[in-house]
């Protein structure tokens, strides 16, 4: 198991320096690329920046609360971002049979499928994201722990959310469009105050469309050290991301068994 481990680490390592040394065949574009990342995100921080300074708070929210939600959303989509993204390819994978690419290699399909793309400019939501949690006014050595370990599990909800979309495609085709559709409100959502979403809607933040977890249980967690958002996350992301495994290998035996889209 230790030995899996640590040759699936290593491959993911090579495919990172892989991808960098790409990025980096013209270091002015890798540059000019993050530097645009960081602009379009700060332009979005700004607009709501602008609220907070005319509205002072929003249910008890106010900028230093949202300062947080966008360090952390903005270090987990990056993670995901650089080194998971293939997994946004998996319907097309499976529709036209490119699959099988995968699932040939002695290593686990789904970590192949995860690593297979990257974008470079999104080291510019890492920048983004750290910048965020040093102007939140929540500054200190436990809290900037908390915010690592609050950008992991909402990473890993994330993926987990990504790859259960993804797999969709299993059972009905050209399901990419609905995957994507669905994947952007999660974003769109985790991007809000979490204050602003109560009763009902607060439910369904938390369950259909997981953005609690991104955001109000990582604001929480920093803020008030809640033991109830820490467990709340670790228990929400362990769940999240079982179901996705679950989901991919149950799908996975239909595209084995030869029931694959696009097959003539």
């Amino acid at each position: 198991m230790a030995d899996k481990f640590l040759n699936a680490l290593k491959l993911f390592l090579y495919i990172q320096k892989s991808n960098i040394k790409t990025a980096f065949l013209s270091k002015a574009d890798a540059a000019v690329n993050v530097i645009m990342m960081m602009v379009n995100n700060f332009s979005f921080i700004f607009m709501w920046w602008v609220i907070f300074e005319n509205k002072g708070s929003v249910n008890g929210w106010n900028f230093g609360d949202m300062a947080l939600l966008f360090g952390v959303m903005n270090n987990a989509f990056a993670t995901f971002a650089l080194f998971v993204r293939g997994v946004q390819q998996l319907p097309e994978f499976i529709d036209n049979g490119n699959l099988d690419n995968f699932l040939v290699s002695p290593r686990n399909s789904l970590f192949m499928v995860s690593v297979s793309e990257s974008t470079f400019a999104n080291w510019g939501d890492y920048l983004t994201g750290f910048l965020m949690f040093f102007i939140s006014g929540h500054v200190s050595v436990e809290n900037f722990f908390l915010f690592l370990l609050a950008s992991l599990f909402a990473f890993i909800i994330m993926y987990a959310l990504r790859v259960i979309l993804s797999a969709l495609a299993f059972w009905a085709a050209d399901s990419q469009r609905l995957g994507d559709n669905i994947f952007m409100a999660f974003l769109t959502f985790s991007s809000q105050p979490a204050s602003i979403f109560t009763g009902w809607y607060k439910v369904m933040f938390l369950t259909v469309i997981p953005a609690g977890f991104v955001s109000l249980y990582p604001v929480e967690l920093i803020k008030e050290h809640s033991w109830s958002a820490l467990a709340a996350m670790a228990l929400g992301s362990t769940i999240f991301f079982i179901l996705a495994v679950k989901i991919y290998l149950s799908g996975l035996k239909r595209y084995s068994s030869g029931n694959r889209f696009g097959v003539r």
